[in-house]
Formats: C-alpha cells, structure tokens, sequence
C-alpha cells in the first residue's frame, strides 16, 4: 500500500511540474525537460521498489538459515495453517515434533502403529486412492524398504542427506536415517564375578561353557532386534558358518522371549548372565543398577536407523520436504539426539552426556535391502535349527 501511494504521489509532483513549466518556459524547453524528469521519477520509484522487494526476500531467506537449518521449499507465509499427517511407532519424538513446529509454523499430528500395521494402512490408502499420510518417521528399515518397494514412498533428493554415510539413507532418496538403534548385551556383572566368568566381549564369548542357559535372546520372529541380530551374524559370517555360529547360540538360551525388551530385564532380575538387547545408546541401565554392564562387542554388533520419508500421493509435498529437510539439518539432530537420549545418524553434533560415541562402536555392515528381503527365508530357516 505505501509503495502505490509513493507512485501516486511522485505522479501528481510530476503532473504539477509539468503544468508549472507550461507557463513559464517555452514549448521547446517543456518538451526536452518532462520526459527526463518523468524517467527519473518513475527509476527511482522502481529502483527503491526492487530494494524493498530484495531486502524482503533476503530477509525471509536468512531466517530458517540463521535458525541452523535451510530449505528451498520453505514459505512461512504459505505454510502457516499446514498440518502435516504424520505415521510412526513411538510417541517419544513428540517434543522433536513441537520444536519443528516452533520453527516452521507447521503442524505435525503423529498416529503411533506398530511397523506391520503403518505399512499395510499405507498399503491400504494408496489402493483406495486417498493416502492420508504425509509423512512416516520411526520404524525398522526393513519395513520402510517394503514400502519403497512398493511404490509407497515419494523420492527426495534431501540436500542435507548427502552429509550421511551411504549406509544411513536409501540410495534412491525413498528414505534417511536419523536416530539409531543399537544391538548391545546386558551383563550382569556379579553373577559373572560368582560364576568366575569371562566378561564377554566378542560374540564367541557368548558360547563359553559357563554362559550355557544364562544368555536370554528375544525371538526373531516377533523382535526385530533378535532378526537383524541374526540376519547381521549370517551376512558377516557367510551362510554356513553363520548358522553353525547361530546353532551354538541357540544351544545357551533356555528359551526366547515375546519381546525385545525382555532379556535386559531378566538380567536385571537376576534370571540370566547376559541379554541380548536394543538401545538408542544410552546407558541408563549401567546407572541405575549397579551390578549391570553394557556391552558393544568388539567383533561388531546389529544395528538399524529409525527412518523419516515421504508418503507417495501427499497433498503437501512442499511442506513434507521441508520436514525432512529440517530433520536432517543439524538443527533438527541435535533435537533428536536430545530429546530422544538417543545416538543419531550425522555424526557433525554435540553428542548428550551418557551417549555412546557410535565412532566408538564397531558396527557390522548391515545390507538393509538383503534384510528385507530375506526375512521370510531366514525366519523359516530358523525355526528349522530350534530343537524340536
């Protein structure tokens, strides 16, 4: 509004020049006088329009970069009254949410399922025809590459995704870690010190006669740490020695539990040695009970990112990308490895107290796709090595 009244005004001064020369100079010094006076006039007011106009665009570009985080498809303005539809596995990320809110002015409503359930709704929507999804964030890779595979997760070449290792990210752009999840064994160490054990550190020691019905193991067919621990060992070991590896593991656990989180409390309880257990990489159990250890094994252990991607058929593409972009960012990492207590996949952050360093970890090179795939075959394939 103040830019076309300046142009009103600067075309009335003008007007009136016009008219006062008119009167008191000849024709010919009128002629030759206006036209110059008017170009200037209407430069400036051009001139200082596009100044404003670039200093309103610089400024809206330098915010979410000053912010510590940057993206192309950012626009405040557009983006203010956008709620993005959000499927996940925890409620835990919800503060990260609310800080990506804080900065962004967009809205995010998180539904926790289970992995099984996220992909077969989004199996489901995309066969009706109306996804209703616009993003996924948490969950196990395996699932999040069936779905890719399936046509189910729209492609982004995230500009901060270049700064993970190839490891952490779909090669594709259908998906990129953040936070990870880490395979470590929970030891109770004064039932080693009764037994006169060898504190374990390589996943050899495991098998040690005096660990024989002491080391407790989730089932991998319902724990997705105890499947990628076993789908880790057979791709680093090889098909043959893996199993012969993973018959002599079965052999030391008296029974495989429901879930996850169970052999880390059976260790706790005193019911067995060692616990084969999943973590964000923090050390919570080491502090709150003192007769427990946890163990990274030297030799390599399991591990998984918990992805974020794009749902295929989003009506808020624009805005979707901007969430991956700010997750990525190592504004939007330090958040997650903050509020989550978690490790996390760029490794450029301030790591929180009690963290494990994963630069300090020996990771195994998990192939996520092989993963995936093979699921199926390689649970089959267990059950025929339980005894019968």
């Amino acid at each position: 509004m103040k830019r076309k009244l300046l142009l009103v005004v600067l075309a009335i001064s003008a007007f009136l020049m016009i008219a006062c020369s008119s009167s008191n100079t000849p024709a010919e010094q009128t002629a030759d006088s206006t036209p110059a006076n008017t170009t200037e006039a209407a430069q400036s007011s051009s001139e200082s329009t596009a100044a404003d106009t670039s200093a309103d665009t610089t400024q809206d570009t330098a915010a979410d970069t000053d912010a510590g985080w940057h993206s192309d498809y950012y626009n405040a303005e557009a983006m203010k009254d956008i709620t993005l539809n959000m499927y996940g596995v925890t409620d835990t990320i919800i503060p990260v949410l609310e800080q990506f809110t804080a900065d962004t002015g967009i809205k995010v409503e998180n539904l926790t399922m289970q992995n099984g359930e996220i992909l077969q709704r989004l199996i489901n929507e995309s066969t009706a025809g109306t996804p209703i999804a616009d993003i996924w964030f948490t969950g196990g890779a395996d699932t999040f590459i069936s779905a890719a595979q399936q046509g189910l997760l729209h492609a982004y070449d995230a500009p901060e995704g270049a700064v993970l290792d190839d490891i952490m990210k779909d090669p594709d752009g259908y998906w990129y870690g953040t936070s990870l999840t880490l395979v470590n064994w929970v030891v109770n160490t004064a039932l080693i010190d009764e037994y006169g054990l060898k504190m374990p550190e390589t996943w050899d020691d495991l098998l040690q006669e005096g660990l024989k019905g002491e080391v407790s193991m989730s089932d991998p067919a319902s724990s997705g740490t105890a499947y990628n621990t076993i789908s880790a060992i057979l791709q680093v070991r090889g098909e043959e020695e893996g199993w012969a590896y993973l018959d002599q593991l079965i052999g030391q656990v008296p029974y495989f539990t429901a879930r996850g989180s169970d052999p880390a409390n059976n260790v706790v309880a005193g019911e067995a040695i060692v616990g084969i257990n999943a973590s964000n990489g923090d050390r919570e159990l080491e502090e709150n009970n003192a007769n427990i250890k946890l163990v990274y094994p030297k030799d390599g252990t399991g591990w998984w990112p918990q992805p974020v991607a794009i749902v295929e058929g989003t009506q808020n593409l624009d805005a979707a990308k901007v969430f991956i972009d700010w997750m990525l960012s190592k504004k939007g990492m330090q958040t997650l490895a903050d509020v989550r207590y978690a490790a996390v996949a760029r490794d450029d952050i301030s790591i929180p107290d009690g963290i494990v360093d994963i630069k300090t970890i020996q990771l195994f090179p998990v192939d996520f796709q092989a993963n995936a795939a093979n699921r199926e075959s390689i649970l089959l394939e267990w059950q025929s090595h339980l005894p019968q």
